[in-house]
């Protein structure tokens, strides 16, 4: 079953945000008290932002929360801090729509003993719905180039490599968007 996600939700997204950065329980509790707040507050956004959102994905009345997508509505055009590294602005500004809104995936993650089950697809299909809702036709999403399932799973609901190359880091990352 697929829900939004709520406060009570906050931890768990902060959990596996963290661990999708690399950090375990033991190196999560020698963060300092100051970076734990600020991912924290970054987390909390996607819960409280109207221009962000998170989906939960539970196991049918188990409440075992097994999956989640977390997405905001970006803007193509908007000025991002210098700190920030994006690669919008490389993207051809005609793939997107006039007022250069699209949906971001900010995170996509389903339990180990749960991939390859349809539950990421049920997940992207779901942020399709709140794509259409905001009137927004683009959806962006990036991995790493070794991720095979997962960019072989994007390419099987529509999705186009649009760009291929590191981002923040060194690391390969494919870029995919979807028109709806």
């Amino acid at each position: 079953m697929i829900r939004k996600a709520t406060l009570a939700d906050l931890d768990f997204l902060i959990q596996i945000d963290l661990k999708k950065e690399g950090l375990t329980l033991t190196e999560e509790s020698q963060m300092m008290n100051e970076d734990l707040r600020l991912h924290r507050e970054k987390i909390m956004k996607f819960l409280i932002d109207e221009n962000r959102g998170a989906f939960v994905y539970e196991e049918d009345n188990a409440g075992n929360r097994i999956g989640m997508i977390m997405y905001s509505i970006a803007n193509r055009d908007e000025k991002y801090p210098p700190s920030w590294k994006t690669i919008f602005h490389e993207l051809d500004r005609k793939l997107f729509q006039e007022d250069g809104r699209f949906v971001e995936i900010f995170n996509l993650w389903v339990a180990p003993g749960f991939r390859r089950s349809g539950i990421a697809t049920k997940l992207k299909r779901k942020l399709e719905e709140v794509a259409k809702i905001h009137d927004v036709n683009l959806i962006y999403t990036h991995t790493e180039e070794q991720n095979i399932h997962v960019v072989e799973l994007n390419k099987k609901l529509g999705y186009k490599e649009i760009r291929r190359g590191p981002i923040w880091d060194e690391v390969i990352r494919i870029s995919l968007i979807k028109h709806l």
